[in-house]
């Protein structure tokens, strides 16, 4: 994923299908800018050289909106598997990424 700042503007660029459809699953969960504003807010410190993960929290979501598991679809036909229990299982294309031990499952490239 690419990102590029201008001023207050942040963009986020998807270089693949698959963060393409990540992209899109955080859009909705953003609103789609209609209704209320949800906000990002970062959680924590950003350290390159010790974990390069950089977290945020989503403000302004509704409780149930909280809840809500993302709709990740599958950009092509692939295979998908578990980090956690290393389950894998075939998804087609446009179809939901299954979620397994609470966490949508990994595309295998």
């Amino acid at each position: 994923m690419k990102i590029s700042m201008d001023k207050a503007i942040v963009e986020f660029i998807p270089e693949n299908p698959i963060e393409t459809s990540e992209l899109e699953a955080l859009w909705i969960k953003m609103g789609n800018c209609i209704g209320n504003d949800k906000k990002l807010s970062p959680i924590g410190v950003y350290m390159p050289t010790e974990k390069n993960v950089a977290r945020f929290h989503i403000g302004g979501l509704t409780e149930s909106e909280a809840k809500e598991n993302p709709e990740l679809r599958a950009p092509f036909d692939t295979r998908v598997y578990c980090q956690t229990c290393n389950k894998i299982q075939t998804v087609k294309k446009g179809e939901l990424i299954p979620f397994c031990c609470s966490k949508p499952m990994e595309v295998m490239d």
